[in-house]
């Protein structure tokens, strides 16, 4: 128990942890053997937090769904709720021309461009038209 609350927690996700678990399980395949050792899995953590913490600490990582900043979140969750009030389920609107109209309300191309691909990641978008026109599928 004291040894547990000695070590440091760091908040991470179902997603990140499963990352963790394949790099492990690819190290053990590396070395050719049939099970997983702890030193794959402390090796696997030594490099998800070289990759990935440290550039989320750095805000390297702001864009990537889960690690933006405080401000960029809240401007996403704006731009995803009028995307969804403006285009309604079976509109298909271009690209371009909605990162423009949002551009013009003062939002960044970024934030726009984070949240249609989160929202095509969700299954809620589809490209039409060699990824010119975005149709609203949900």
């Amino acid at each position: 128990k004291q040894w547990y609350q000695r070590r440091v927690r760091v908040p991470i996700t179902v997603r990140q942890l499963e990352s963790i678990v394949r790099i492990a399980e690819s190290l053990t395949k590396m070395r050719l053997q049939p099970f997983t050792t702890d030193a794959d899995v402390e090796e696997s953590l030594r490099l998800f937090q070289v990759s990935t913490l440290e550039s989320a600490m750095s805000g390297s990582l702001s864009g990537v769904e889960g690690l933006t900043a405080l401000e960029d979140q809240e401007e996403v969750r704006k731009v995803e709720k009028q995307l969804k009030q403006r285009f309604p389920i079976g509109s298909q609107v271009s690209e371009s021309r909605i990162i423009q109209d949002f551009t013009k309300q003062r939002f960044t191309e970024r934030s726009v461009k984070t949240v249609l691909n989160i929202m095509i990641r969700r299954g809620e978008l589809q490209h039409r038209m060699q990824r010119k026109v975005v149709l609203r599928v949900k």
